[in-house]
């Protein structure tokens, strides 16, 4: 009956349902969920990983990897199919925020920098023992009013500062200041935003 029922789930899948009844969502009123929208958590965990706000648009997936990764989507969210959020700290993303189309969002290094080290995570995995990696982890913070074009990548420890833009492709390795537009690799301010587009 279970297999029925995994099979039934995997074919008529429904994002909004996924989510509503996830105990690990906390999720506001009036969200849409595109078809590719998915939540992955790989370790058992208490508590919830990721706190949607209201009336947000969302066709992305989020990643948790560690038991202490989580997620805090503000209110009027959108964030684009293919995007990748995640997370073993922590990453907030503020209000009326836009994420394009294939960004990675991601607040740790993924693998050590020694080999030895990256050899014996692929067997301890293949085993199907908890994950060891002890990697470099920083939150993320993306104020109110950014937005990221398509392809952006955040690396852990960033702030994107409030009605900052990120052009598309860039890699972000540093904090963006409020109000700016930032693009390249790694992602440099080259111009600011005009006072009469600001939020004041």
């Amino acid at each position: 009956m279970r297999k029925l029922r995994s099979l039934i789930d995997r074919l008529f899948y429904d994002p909004y349902r996924a989510v509503a009844t996830n105990k690990h969502v906390q999720m506001g009123s009036g969200c849409k969920f595109g078809p590719s929208f998915h939540v992955r958590i790989d370790l058992p965990r208490e508590d919830a990983a990721l706190r949607i706000g209201n009336r947000c648009i969302l066709a992305n997936q989020f990643v948790f990897d560690a038991p202490g990764g989580r997620v805090i989507v503000g209110d009027g969210v959108f964030i684009n199919a293919n995007t990748l959020v995640i997370s073993r700290s922590c990453i907030e993303i503020g209000n009326a925020v836009k994420i394009g189309w294939g960004c990675v969002i991601d607040d740790h290094d993924s693998h050590s920098l020694s080999y030895l080290d990256r050899i014996k995570e692929h067997d301890i995995a293949l085993a199907g023992y908890p994950d060891p990696r002890a990697v470099g982890t920083a939150p993320i913070r993306i104020c109110d009013h950014a937005w990221l074009g398509f392809d952006v990548v955040v690396l852990k420890g960033i702030t994107i500062g409030e009605g900052a833009v990120v052009g598309a492709r860039s890699v972000v390795t540093r904090d963006i200041p409020p109000w700016t537009i930032a693009a390249g690799n790694p992602a440099r301010v080259v111009k600011e935003i005009p006072l009469e587009l600001q939020r004041r």
